[in-house]
């Protein structure tokens, strides 16, 4: 099944969000194993450490229950067994690491949760101090809670962020949506003036043609030879309502591009002044079809329209490099090719390119 815009751009946000935490954690790993002067504590360190920055893939999702509780278990012991043997205190880090992951993910309780987590951490601390009174224990203590602020901070903004984006691309498939909606009322809109009038006038038309079949065969020939003219007029108005051939002007469709575009979060840039011309109208045309296929099928950060009296260009940086002209294109570069002009459409390194021009 092939997926959308939106659905790629959501998978490219969740691969840089999880290597980025992984990345980090492999990096606090390191530079913790980098403090010690155990060689077998330090291959602990990283063994432990390796473990967590696996274990930081749950980021997303509750992680499972046998993971977690031996995971908690062998950082515990490694913070543990770091202040017993005077090494760097900064490995509590790991230790909040894979605590946070779980507890971020809480919808309530998280604070009173990570601030239960920093207590226990502190007991091994304690029991240091009363084995050891003489030694100084207030490093390793302002350590574990900073290492603890440290790795609350990276999980809770992590989920923030997160859900920041969240939001954001549900607003802009709404205003894709939207975009479409609109572009459907107004179709709906047009055929209903088109065709509602013209049945109104038809039933009239057919209803005083069978009070005069008796009475005055000719009026009667004539109101039905008149009620033929009227369908084909309106047969012709609604296959070119239905192609796209209603009158618009360039202008209008760049200021209704711009507007949604600048509703989806989308930077448009506009360079040209749209002049009348013979072709105003197809140019018109082709700035509705690339707006509301970039709205539907994209997902780009950027658009550009060039504007000349005898070329139109339109491109947006959100296309896969798999894509196709749209139906809609390819029946507005039949009306290009009718009138000595083209239209065509290409891909590039993600980049989706428009290109109309006349004769």
């Amino acid at each position: 099944m092939e997926t959308t815009g939106a659905e790629r751009a959501l998978a490219r946000m969740r691969r840089y969000t999880t290597w980025s935490l992984v990345l980090m954690t492999a990096f606090f790993v390191v530079l913790s194993a980098t403090g010690t002067t155990s060689v077998w504590y330090r291959v602990l360190l990283l063994v432990v450490g390796a473990a967590a920055t696996y274990y930081i893939n749950w980021w997303e999702r509750m992680p499972p229950l046998w993971l977690t509780l031996p995971l908690v278990a062998a950082a515990s012991a490694l913070w543990t067994v770091s202040l017993f043997l005077l090494q760097s205190p900064i490995s509590a880090l790991v230790l909040f690491i894979i605590a946070m992951v779980p507890i971020s993910q809480l919808r309530r309780h998280r604070a009173a949760l990570a601030l239960l987590s920093v207590v226990l951490a502190l007991v091994p601390v304690g029991i240091a101090w009363a084995v050891w009174p003489e030694k100084v224990w207030a490093v390793p203590a302002a350590t574990a809670v900073a290492c603890a602020a440290a790795a609350a901070f990276l999980l809770f903004l992590n989920r923030y962020a997160w859900g920041l984006y969240l939001e954001i691309d549900s607003a802009r498939q709404l205003a894709a949506d939207l975009a479409v909606a609109q572009e459907r009322y107004r179709f709906a809109s047009d055929l209903h003036d088109i065709q509602g009038h013209t049945l109104h006038v038809l039933r009239l038309t057919t209803k005083l043609a069978a009070k005069l079949i008796d009475t005055d065969p000719d009026a009667a020939r004539a109101q039905l030879a008149e009620a033929d003219a009227l369908i084909a007029e309106t047969l012709a108005n609604t296959r070119s309502l239905a192609f796209g051939d209603r009158k618009v002007t360039l202008a209008g469709e760049l200021a209704n591009a711009e507007s949604l575009f600048e509703a989806a979060g989308i930077a448009c840039r506009t360079t040209g002044t749209p002049a009348a011309g013979p072709h105003e109208e197809l140019f018109g045309l082709v700035v509705r079809e690339a707006t509301t296929n970039i709205l539907r099928h994209a997902q780009p950060t950027t658009v550009e329209i060039a504007i000349d009296p005898k070329r139109l260009k339109v491109t947006n940086d959100g296309s896969p490099a798999t894509s196709r002209a749209p139906s809609g294109l390819a029946r507005l570069a039949e009306r290009f090719a009718a009138v000595g002009g083209s239209l065509r459409t290409s891909t590039r390194d993600g980049v989706f390119t428009t290109e109309a021009t006349t004769a």
